[in-house]
């Protein structure tokens, strides 16, 4: 479907098999567009984009770090998620925990029954969000393994040298990285499809990687513009050693730090759009100003007592202390890592921000 006619997510959910899934929550996010269809086996893969209609398989909350992945990927800017929970598991502690999030922050979740597959559904989706103009620009080419093979890796990161050195050659920026199940290739320049598609071919016959083993899937840049799926760490500079913003980025990248740090601020953003408080930003200079409160005081405007006030506040709805140093960590690395999270998001993707974590 051509940006002209977008896909909502209530339109997708028209289409068969996905027409027999039942929306459990968020019904207020079932305008929001969807720009592509990835199917994501929490919670080893963390990398979500903008518009992502999300398969995922995370729905038995009891499997190690599928509560955290759920809430991180309810964080992101996806356009909706869909769960296809398996019959041996219930699903009360799930929509228990699941449901007012996604209601609070009007994000879809769809309950698909066990049956039908998430390729069928991807494949029936995928045709409507093709690019319809000649030349569309492509974002990403991810390559999806599809059988076990021992040389997985080798292959992959072989297939991933030969695309930088040929890329390099034809002038085109792009970024390769393996996982256990993927090759993601990030071009920062947006390349045609025609040029990303032969340099593909011609790096999967340099490497000798099998056209059996690996899909394709070629995610076009989102609203017309470049977005990195995930930013890479910023270097240390030479000779001195990596910095907060350095740490602050690793904690960004994974699911389950993410999980935490929006479990530790939930409150405070939730204080401040309710109330248009500014407990958050008070935290923020209180900790610029190593808890100093005078120094603090004047940075914001405010005298001592109404400081003292906002940070009884903050102690009270996050349980921590800022006179405790482990709490005083956790509340730093926190406010670190929103800072750096809200900075790329409104820099990135214009819209409402929003944040979840589970109770």
């Amino acid at each position: 479907m051509s940006q002209d006619s977008p896909l909502s997510v209530a339109a997708a959910l028209t289409v068969a098999p996905l027409d027999r899934g039942s929306v459990v929550a968020g019904h207020r996010g079932l305008t929001r567009e969807v720009t592509w269809v990835d199917i994501i086996h929490a919670p080893a893969e963390s990398f979500i984009r903008p518009g992502d209609l999300v398969l995922c398989t995370g729905a038995d909350i009891r499997q190690p770090g599928n509560r955290e992945f759920l809430a991180y990927l309810v964080s992101s800017h996806a356009a909706g998620l869909i769960l296809s929970p398996p019959p041996e598991v219930t699903v009360r502690e799930l929509l228990s925990s699941l449901v007012p999030l996604a209601d609070r922050h009007e994000f879809p979740v769809v309950l698909l029954p066990w049956e039908i597959a998430f390729a069928d559904v991807q494949k029936r989706l995928l045709p409507l969000l093709s690019p319809a103009i000649p030349g569309a620009q492509v974002e990403m080419a991810i390559g999806r393994r599809q059988h076990d093979d021992a040389g997985w890796n080798d292959l992959a990161s072989a297939f991933g040298e030969a695309l930088d050195e040929l890329a390099l050659s034809a002038g085109v920026s792009v970024h390769s990285s393996v996982t256990d199940d993927l090759v993601m290739c990030h071009f920062s320049s947006a390349p045609s499809a025609s040029t990303v598609s032969v340099l593909v071919a011609s790096a999967q016959r340099l490497s000798a990687l099998p056209d059996n083993l690996v899909s394709w899937a070629l995610l076009p840049p989102v609203h017309g513009q470049s977005v990195p799926v995930t930013a890479p760490v910023p270097p240390a500079l030479p000779g001195r050693p990596a910095g907060s913003r350095q740490f602050a980025e690793v904690l960004r990248q994974d699911p389950q730090s993410m999980a935490t740090i929006l479990e530790t601020l939930q409150p405070l953003i939730d204080y401040d759009k309710t109330r248009r408080g500014q407990l958050v930003h008070t935290l923020e200079i209180l900790l610029n100003e190593a808890t100093n409160i005078s120094a603090a005081a004047r940075a914001l405007y405010l005298n001592r007592h109404s400081l003292i006030y906002r940070i009884k506040l903050i102690e009270e709805l996050t349980g921590l202390s800022l006179k405790d140093p482990a709490d005083r960590f956790q509340l730093e690395v926190s406010v670190r890592v929103h800072q750096i999270n809200e900075a790329r998001i409104d820099g990135q993707h214009p819209g409402p921000v929003t944040t979840a974590c589970f109770p």
